[in-house]
């Protein structure tokens, strides 16, 4: 299982892309440690102090839930369930879409694995999650790699995004035709993707994961 599976991901790279090094924290320069230069969503750098250093913090982990809260409409969740290379495997739009599920769902380490495989078939977005998340855990030099490796259009744009979604109503989708496709979605992922193979550490979806999301989202709709 574990050759077959490494045969897929390593097709899935879309673009030439360095690989994130073994241990980022070592190899990054020391000059992006503190980022001094980038805040989530613009503006200037984060203060030293213990207090403003939590204050960044949380603010780059609300920019990451807007984020994802933006990105699992009731479209993304119901093209999840025919965007799939093989029944446990997304393509990069699916996967970051997958990865904004599990992050929303609490389970980060899943969405990590899902956002680096999204970012190496070349979604800038997904690049975007890595540095906010990173970026919330205090591991600026893990966040300056994955910055790097958004692309400047996307590099451009997120910022304002994040602004105008900070200046809503937060919550994700509100009443209407996708939040209840959404919210079965919801539900249902977190027991589906698992580490099923203890000798290959990836969380999957399970054989039937595309299947039950477009039976989900069906039904929601019919329901609507």
């Amino acid at each position: 299982m574990a050759s077959t599976v490494d045969e897929l991901l390593s097709r899935a790279r879309l673009r030439d892309a360095p690989l994130p090094p073994d241990d980022i924290a070592d190899t990054a320069p020391a000059a992006d440690e503190d980022l001094r230069a980038r805040r989530p969503g613009g503006g200037p750098p984060a203060p030293a102090g213990a207090a403003e250093r939590q204050a960044a913090l949380r603010a780059a982990a609300q920019d990451l839930r807007a984020l994802c809260e933006a990105a699992v409409s009731g479209a993304a969740v119901t093209a999840l369930g025919g965007d799939f290379l093989t029944q446990s495997l997304p393509q990069p739009a699916g996967a970051r879409v997958l990865g904004c599920i599990l992050l929303l769902a609490d389970t980060e380490d899943s969405a990590r694995f899902w956002w680096q495989y999204a970012s190496g078939a070349g979604d800038p977005i997904a690049s975007y999650c890595l540095y906010l998340h990173h970026l919330a855990l205090g591991e600026n030099r893990q966040a300056s790699w994955w910055h790097r490796q958004t692309a400047p259009a996307a590099e451009a744009a997120l910022p304002t995004a994040l602004r105008v979604l900070r200046a809503m109503r937060p919550g994700g989708p509100g009443p209407g035709p996708g939040r209840a496709a959404v919210d079965a979605v919801l539900e249902y992922v977190p027991a589906a993707v698992n580490y099923v193979d203890d000798d290959l550490e990836l969380p999957l979806p399970a054989p039937d994961f595309s299947e039950r999301i477009r039976a989900l989202t069906a039904t929601a709709r019919r329901r609507t």
